[in-house]
C-alpha cells in the first residue's frame, strides 16, 4: 500500500468493469431503479462472504514477493496478478491454479521495473503500466508483447509515477498519473486521445490519484490517497461527483488504496486499506454495505480487487488472493 508500506489498482467486456479487468458477468437481481439510457441505481446490496484463497510469500510459481500491484480476470475466468517484486505477471485459472508467467527485470520490451497496474480489454488483451519505466505495455493473454508506448515527462503520452490503468467498453485505455495529477485517455493501440486534471475545484489542494476504473455507462472513477475520496468523471474528463471521505463510519474511508471496480449492476466496490474492508456504493455514491472486516479470514493488507465472469470478487490481500462471493 502506497505510503503505508514501501509498495503501492477497470475493466469490462460485455458489461463488467473494474480495476483493470474486463469480464462477462451474471449476478442475482438486486433492488434498483433504472433510467432508460443511464446506469441502474442500486438501492441495496448484500455483503459478500469469504470462499477461499491462494498464494504464499516467495519466488516460486504461484507465490508473490512483496505486495502484488494489480489483478484482473479475462472473459473466460483466467486471473492475472502483477507480481511486482518478482517482475512478472502470473496467470491462474479461476480456482487459483497456476498456469503460466512472463516478464523479467528491466526497462526493455516485455520487461518490468516497478509495475503499478493491469487491465484487460474485451478481446482479452492485457495492458500494464509501470511507474518505474513510465510505459504502457500491451500483451496477448499468453504473454506475447503487442505494442508499448509512453516515456517520462509531463506531456501527452508521458508519465510521472502512473498508478493505475483501465479499459472501457470501447477498449479505450485510461492511465492515472499521480505526479502529473492527470488522467490520460488512449486508443487501444496507444494513440493519445485526451487528458484531464485530477486537481480541480473538487480536489484543489492535495490531489494524489491512485488507481482507476471505468464503468459500462461512460464514467471513470479514481481513488485519491490524500483526501480519502473517490472522484467520478465522465469519460471525457468532466467532474461528476465525490464518493466517501475520511472517517471510520459507513461510506467513509480510513486509508484508500488502489482497488476499485464497478459491476454491471452498477455496484461500485472500493477497498479501504485503513479499516481492512471493501465498501459497496451505487454509481451516485450512496453507501450500500461493507464486507471483509468481520468473521473468519478477515481482510488485512489489501489493495487491488477484480471481478470474475461468475460474479466472484478476487481481492489482493498479501501474500494471498482471497475469493469472495454471494
Amino acid at each position: 500500500m502506497k505510503k503505508v508500506s514501501s509498495f503501492l489498482f477497470a475493466v469490462l467486456a460485455g458489461g463488467l468493469v473494474l480495476n483493470g479487468c474486463s469480464l462477462k458477468y451474471q449476478t442475482p437481481d438486486s433492488p434498483q431503479v433504472s433510467a432508460p439510457s443511464g446506469p441502474p441505481i442500486l438501492t441495496s446490496a448484500q455483503p459478500l462472504t469469504y470462499i477461499g484463497q491462494w498464494g504464499t510469500s516467495g519466488t516460486g510459481n504461484g507465490q508473490f514477493a512483496g505486495r502484488p500491484y494489480g489483478i484482473c480476470a479475462d472473459s473466460v475466468g483466467n486471473v492475472y496478478v502483477l507480481d511486482r517484486v518478482n517482475h512478472r505477471i502470473q496467470k491462474f485459472d479461476s480456482a487459483g491454479n497456476y498456469l503460466s508467467q512472463w516478464g523479467t527485470p528491466g526497462n526493455g520490451p516485455g520487461q518490468f521495473t516497478t509495475m503499478s497496474g493491469i487491465c484487460v480489454d474485451s478481446s482479452d488483451n492485457l495492458y500494464t503500466v509501470d511507474e518505474g519505466n513510465e510505459v504502457v505495455q500491451k500483451f496477448s493473454n499468453s504473454g506475447a508483447l503487442i505494442t508499448r508506448w509512453g516515456s517520462f515527462g509531463s506531456g501527452p503520452s508521458q508519465f510521472n509515477a502512473p498508478r493505475g490503468i483501465a479499459a472501457d467498453p470501447s477498449n479505450n485505455i485510461y492511465v492515472v498519473d499521480c505526479n502529473n495529477q492527470n488522467i490520460q485517455k488512449f486508443s487501444n493501440a496507444g494513440s493519445f486521445i485526451t487528458s484531464w486534471t485530477t486537481k480541480g475545484s473538487w480536489d484543489n489542494n492535495t490531489s494524489d490519484p491512485d488507481g482507476i476504473c471505468a464503468d459500462s455507462w461512460g464514467s471513470v472513477y479514481t481513488p485519491d490517497y490524500y483526501t480519502s475520496c473517490v472522484y467520478k468523471y465522465s469519460n471525457t474528463g468532466t467532474y461528476v461527483c465525490t464518493i466517501g471521505g475520511p472517517g471510520s463510519g459507513p461510506g467513509r474511508f480510513g486509508t484508500l488504496s488502489c482497488g476499485i471496480c464497478v459491476d454491471r449492476r452498477g455496484c461500485v466496490y472500493v477497498t479501504d486499506y485503513g479499516y481492512h474492508r471493501v465498501e459497496d456504493f451505487n454509481v451516485n455514491g450512496t453507501y450500500l454495505c461493507q464486507w471483509g472486516n468481520t468473521g473468519s479470514n478477515v481482510l488485512g493488507n489489501i489493495d487491488y480487487l477484480s471481478l470474475s465472469p461468475s460474479g466472484k470478487v478476487y481481492v489482493v490481500d498479501y501474500p494471498a488472493v482471497k475469493i469472495y462471493g454471494p
